[in-house]
């Protein structure tokens, strides 16, 4: 496996991991007392929707686009990635949602 496209890899992983990351970084700056907690917290709702649509949409779409990136070709290249990629995603995607929910006073 060459990588034909690093900038496609690059931008498959920015797809998959900008939402988490994001969450993560307005956790860190809530519990900094730099972003105001009343306001941030007021989003929650809207916060929690863009979870989601990260998890189920914009993680898979960028996996997949970084796989192509990467020159994964044929089905069990395909299945090997996604059977390592996709739990590694989302035990990110976890661990940053929970840090956001923590930090806004809403776990789970």
């Amino acid at each position: 496996m060459t990588v034909k496209s690093w900038r496609g890899l690059v931008v498959g992983a920015f797809i998959a991991l900008v939402v988490p990351i994001s969450y993560w970084v307005v956790a860190v700056l809530v519990e900094n007392g730099i972003a105001p907690y009343d306001q941030t917290h007021a989003l929650f709702g809207l916060l929690g929707l863009l979870g989601w649509i990260s998890l189920f949409l914009l993680g898979p779409i960028g996996i997949v686009i970084a796989g192509r990136s990467a020159g994964v070709r044929g089905a069990f290249a395909w299945l090997a990635l996604l059977i390592v990629a996709l739990p590694v995603f989302a035990f990110v995607w976890f661990l940053c949602v929970a840090t956001l929910g923590s930090a806004l006073g809403n776990p789970f």
